[in-house]
């Protein structure tokens, strides 16, 4: 997601870790934790890059598994907002990594670097994957173990595309959308593949993550602030038409396979998530 700049609505949220846990910050955290429980252990010695780290679930997930004392995670991406709101979150839970500003696809670490590699959630929203999975290879030691994930299916993601383009017309996008291939289940792999990775070596999973959502009048606006802003960023337009647009959300969120109701009531989310597990040849 882009982080707005210029004009904004009076009526979006403030872009910030409250903002991002309304949203679905739980989901994010449930993939990461899948991902390392299908890793081996982290060696002594090991060094991590967290790349497009967003809100550093990955991070947290690997200090929270008690790894070794002398691992080292470095954290990047290439959102300014992002990395001030890691960085705030890491000063508060005491991580010992500080994110930097860095485009994933052109990290500025030297060749054969680190041993393990994330990027969660991130290939298809850049605009080069392939840049960035050559990126990965080029950084990783010979041996080392990339990490990529994104959803094949997140419902207020796809509402709020079809939202864009019910209320501005067929051709309106948003400022940040995913590559229309990311539900493809090769997709993943094949931009890996064209990264330098082999194809026999690269294993896919999939993962369902669940977002309980408290208050969905809430929920709706917290999503069409983060997400809703179109190329270019965030008109006047954007401001009179809020209340329509939000309406329009709800409408079609509500419609989707993933959002269930329970017999009391309670609202879920569901989301599926593909995990892409491979290692540089030797």
């Amino acid at each position: 997601m882009a982080a707005p700049s210029g004009f904004v609505p009076k009526q979006a949220m403030p872009f910030d870790d409250k903002l991002f846990q309304i949203i679905g910050a739980d989901e994010t955290l449930t993939i990461a934790q899948y991902e390392m429980s299908i890793l081996p252990p982290f060696p002594p010695d090991s060094v991590i890059h967290d790349n497009a780290c967003g809100l550093g679930p990955v991070t947290e997930t690997i200090l929270a598994g008690s790894p070794p004392d002398t691992i080292k995670i470095y954290a990047t991406d290439v959102a300014p907002p992002m990395v001030q709101i890691y960085n705030g979150i890491a000063a508060g839970k005491k991580w010992p990594p500080k994110a930097v500003i860095m485009d994933a696809q052109k990290l500025t670490f030297p060749d054969s670097t680190f041993t393990h590699s994330f990027l969660s959630f991130g290939l298809p929203i850049i605009d080069d994957p392939v840049a960035a999975t050559k990126e990965i290879y080029r950084t990783l030691k010979p041996g080392g173990t990339a990490v990529t994930a994104f959803w094949l299916s997140i419902p207020q993601g796809e509402s709020a595309q079809e939202t864009r383009r019910a209320v501005w017309g067929p051709d309106a996008r948003l400022a940040v959308e995913p590559k229309p291939e990311h539900s493809n289940r090769g997709y993943n792999r094949s931009q890996l593949v064209e990264g330098g990775f082999k194809i026999e070596d690269v294993k896919l999973y999939e993962k369902s993550a669940f977002l309980p959502v408290k208050d969905l009048d809430e929920f709706v606006h917290a999503i069409w602030s983060a997400i809703g802003q179109p190329v270019g960023g965030w008109k006047e337009e954007d401001g009179e038409k809020w209340d329509t647009a939000v309406a329009k959300y709800k409408e079609i969120l509500t419609k989707k396979s993933g959002f269930h109701v329970d017999g009391d009531g309670k609202i879920t989310l569901e989301a599926v998530a593909q995990v892409a597990i491979v290692k540089k040849p030797n």
